[in-house]
């Protein structure tokens, strides 16, 4: 049996790509690996029921979780066996922990990353950040990433695999039944225009500019609603905003559901117009729905899959940003009659193939051990 541990820095009550990429690999049919949880920090929500270990410190502060934390893994690690430790991060602390996993005596230590940048504006916290990613580079045995430009930020030249996010593809195919349900659920016309944003809340995602884009937008769709999915750190203020604005039951603040393909199906169009981002599942399981997207030029062109997906610079206007978003909301009614899921297929982005790439390498680290 390979026994391999995914192991997580901190994970907030959204339900971020992580989460998901986590969740997904849980469900791994391969009889032969046997998989776990353990998260360094503090944990909200959904914990992955019994296959999951910690949080080892009640924190959420990344100096607490790279020393303190750091430390008990290494402690933990020392005491349980595991083949593999899959470490799921975005900055230098993966290293930290493929360091404390290789004291330990794990023989395959992989640093994953989920997304294109530190998210911080902070100088100094940047120049760390490279600083100890140079360091502990090396305790790493595989550099794993989500897309090139996660690749390219965080493994600073050195070598990486790509791993492609993977969807249940069949599920978020797109339903006309689960339109009709959730927008009479919502009580939402069948004729409104309805734009989606997943991540509410959180900073990278820009919430309070995609408040002000559909503020642009109902000017000329008065009957428009936003429908807004998470609850991260910044959903106070995005909340106070959408007050400030006078958006009223136009904004709608769904948080964090289990069932968001049926959402994406009541949608005509997603917003993102994100400070940075890696590769976004949300894009993928929006695509296998058929649904337009329009990002801001800081999401790689590497997540138009399907030919969906329009890219803006976030220096344009609030009004060319609506404009842009009523052109693609426009294309639903055609693109709702299109199956995009071969094309999810064939460039492997769907569980099957996610689950067949892994459990493959996963065998290949174990051989002759």
């Amino acid at each position: 049996m390979i026994r391999v541990l995914h192991i997580i820095q901190q994970l907030g009550p959204g339900r971020g790509g992580v989460r998901t990429f986590v969740s997904t690999m849980l469900d791994c049919p391969a009889p032969d690996i046997e998989q776990s949880v353990l998260s360094v920090g503090r944990v909200e929500g959904d914990r992955f029921g019994e296959r999951f270990f910690g949080p080892l410190i009640d924190s959420y502060s990344p100096l607490l979780v790279g020393t303190l934390g750091a430390k008990r893994l290494g402690a933990f690690l020392s005491k349980h066996r595991f083949d593999i430790v899959q470490i799921h991060t975005n900055n230098a602390l993966g290293f930290v922990f493929a360091s404390e996993a290789k004291k330990a005596g794990v023989p395959s230590r992989i640093v994953h990353c989920h997304n294109s940048a530190l998210g911080s504006t902070s100088r100094l916290k940047n120049m760390v950040n490279v600083a100890m990613i140079e360091r502990f580079l090396p305790s790493a045995s595989e550099r794993w990433a989500c897309s090139e430009v996660a690749g390219e930020y965080l493994f600073q030249g050195a070598g990486y695999a790509l791993v492609h996010n993977g969807v249940d593809s069949d599920k978020f195919r797109f339903s006309s039944s689960d339109r009709a349900a959730v927008r009479h659920r919502l009580g939402i016309p069948c004729y409104a225009t309805v734009i989606g944003f997943v991540g509410a809340g959180i900073p990278a995602k820009n919430t309070l500019r995609a408040l002000d884009i559909f503020n642009q937008l109902r000017s000329s769709e008065a009957d428009s609603r936003l429908l807004l999915f998470g609850q991260a750190e910044e959903l106070p203020l995005a909340k106070e905003k959408a007050d400030k604005l006078g958006l009223g039951e136009s904004a709608v603040f769904i948080g964090t559901v289990d069932d968001i393909w049926r959402y994406y199906s009541a949608m005509d169009a997603l917003l993102a117009p994100s400070f940075h981002e890696g590769l976004p599942i949300a894009f993928i399981e929006a695509q296998a729905n058929g649904l337009p997207i329009l990002s801001s030029d800081a999401v790689t062109q590497e997540a138009d899959l399907t030919g969906l997906l329009k890219r803006a610079a976030l220096s344009l206007s609030d009004k060319e940003w609506a404009d842009l978003l009523v052109t693609c909301a426009g294309k639903r009614e055609l693109t709702a009659e299109t199956d995009y899921v071969p094309f999810l297929d064939k460039a492997g982005y769907t569980t099957r193939s996610l689950y067949e790439q892994l459990s493959d390498r996963y065998r290949n680290m174990t051989k002759g051990a």
